[in-house]
């Protein structure tokens, strides 16, 4: 009879996770806390207009690989799912003028130099590493630690042409690259995306997912993607059980025995897998007041100058016409307004209607996402204990503000714009059990803890097995996706049997 694997969690890494356990003749049941699986990775619908909250790009999403492979056997990129391919990465706009990181590079390069002559050096340096960042695999046959040394040494030399990327801009922070240029436009441009702290490395590698045409976003976006997943799963034996939260990890003699879930039920297992957050893990799921928590991820809780956390305010509009005035995402100033506290004078805005089917006829869908840091969302957690309407309220008056921002930039828009949604940080908090509202993980700095080695078992607590992105940086769907694979190769390990699984 299969030893039965209970999977917490129905996101990208606990599906993968599933997936990857029905594939390796185990009987695996996912539960998830939510109506429909996804987790962070998802979408709802709102007056007809599909609202996406994850998939902003892939990773090594395209033939040539080894990435690839998972991305089709998981189901997000089933054969037959179109991927749409971003024509730029993003744009930014100041005083009048604009520049655009083009998928082809060559043609960005060629704007850029005619932009800002004096800038040469730099912009000659940027293009030629992400050129070479284009070559970046994700571990995704096994993890680092569980590779034998012949393994290792194939992986390292397929990344050697990273190796420039990393000497170059590996301790050198989004803010400091941005200094090295001269032109106001570029240091915007460079600050415009991300934190300026994180690690300027992959700010270029990022780019390069996107010139490398590997980084295009499967057509029907993040829930429908995710809908698949839970699908072929379930196509592989394994059993989806939706709205039903776990309440508790059950340890007997150091040892998992399953779990309990909120209504009180005791579930049996041989082994648990925990794929949500790993904090809500440690300190929710465990009761143990966080001593099992591995030590490079609690050094990481307890240094936040030096973790920094981070999460972002969302707004998504109906506009009452179609348009290409509003592209990708564009990043613009605007007049000041106050967002949990701070003064906003530059934002964003991005335009869904590439998703056709998912779009009213004769309407579009722009969402406006503001990045802020983790003080912001303890704002939005202290202001939802102790006063939901004013929550409601500052909510309401920041996407009043963003509207007003969007209506001054696109003077077309006015009196066409309708809003259908509004979330803070503290939303994934009360969704998702995220950490801090956070739907990546630590914001990796020069002075970060090198966290692409936590094993994903837990120290003194047997047959108790981590997936999600967490466990390694920078985070995200590829990291959700291959750690919920590792996770089932670590249990192949514990019992002595062979780790690869087949396709």
């Amino acid at each position: 009879m299969p030893q039965k694997i209970v999977i917490i969690g129905g996101g990208i890494a606990g599906l993968s996770a599933g997936i990857y356990a029905q594939k390796a003749g185990f009987d695996s049941v996912v539960y998830e806390k939510h109506s429909v699986p996804g987790g962070e990775c998802t979408g709802w619908m709102r007056e007809g207009h599909y609202i996406d909250n994850c998939i902003c790009w892939m990773t090594c999403a395209k033939e040539g690989y080894d990435l690839w492979d998972m991305w089709k056997d998981s189901g997000i990129c089933a054969d037959g799912i179109e991927i749409h391919q971003h024509d730029y990465f993003y744009k930014s706009e100041l005083d009048g003028k604009t520049v655009y990181l083009w998928r082809d590079l060559k043609r960005a390069e060629k704007e850029m130099l005619e932009l800002s002559p004096q800038d040469k050096r730099e912009i000659r340096s940027f293009f030629k590493h992400v050129k070479l960042s284009e070559s970046l695999q994700v571990p995704c046959k096994k993890a680092i630690d569980m590779m034998n040394l012949f393994e290792l040494t194939v992986y390292g030399l397929r990344m050697l042409k990273m190796v420039p990327v990393i000497l170059k801009y590996g301790r050198m922070s989004v803010g400091d690259l941005s200094e090295r240029f001269k032109h106001p436009l570029l240091k915007k441009m460079v600050m415009d995306y991300m934190p300026r702290d994180y690690l300027a490395h992959l700010f270029i590698t990022a780019y390069g997912t996107i010139s490398s045409g590997g980084g295009g976003v499967p057509v029907g976006g993040s829930l429908s993607a995710m809908l698949r997943m839970a699908e072929r799963y379930k196509k592989l034996g394994g059993s989806l059980i939706c709205s039903a939260p776990v309440k508790k990890i059950v340890i007997e003699n150091k040892k998992t025995t399953g779990i309990i879930l909120e209504n009180g039920t005791f579930v049996k297992a041989d082994y648990v897998i925990s794929s949500t957050d790993t904090n809500h893990t440690f300190t929710k799921l465990l009761e143990d007041g966080g001593r099992f928590i591995p030590h490079k991820l609690k050094k990481s809780y307890n240094d936040p100058k030096n973790n920094p956390l981070g999460s972002s305010f969302h707004a998504a509009f109906s506009l009452d016409m179609k348009t290409d005035e509003i592209g990708g995402r564009t990043f613009f100033d605007c007049d000041e307004f106050t967002l949990a506290g701070r003064k906003i004078t530059r934002m964003n805005i991005k335009n869904y209607s590439f998703e056709k089917t998912q779009v009213p006829e004769g309407k579009s869908l722009v969402q406006v996402k503001i990045l802020e840091p983790e003080n912001e969302y303890l704002y939005w957690e202290k202001l939802y204990a102790t006063d939901k309407p004013r929550y409601e309220k500052e909510k309401q008056q920041a996407a009043s503000d963003i509207q007003n921002a969007i209506e001054q930039r696109f003077p077309f828009t006015k009196g066409k714009l309708k809003l259908l949604d509004v979330w803070t940080p503290f939303t994934y908090n009360r969704f998702c059990n995220a950490y801090r509202g956070v739907y990546m993980t630590f914001i990796t700095t020069k002075k970060s803890p090198n966290l692409t080695n936590i094993p994903g078992v837990v120290k003194g607590v047997k047959n108790l097995f981590l997936a999600g992105q967490w466990l390694m940086l920078p985070g995200g769907i590829p990291v959700a996706l291959v750690t919920g694979k590792y996770a089932i190769q670590r249990i192949l390990k514990s019992q002595n049997k062979n780790i690869n699984i087949k396709p």
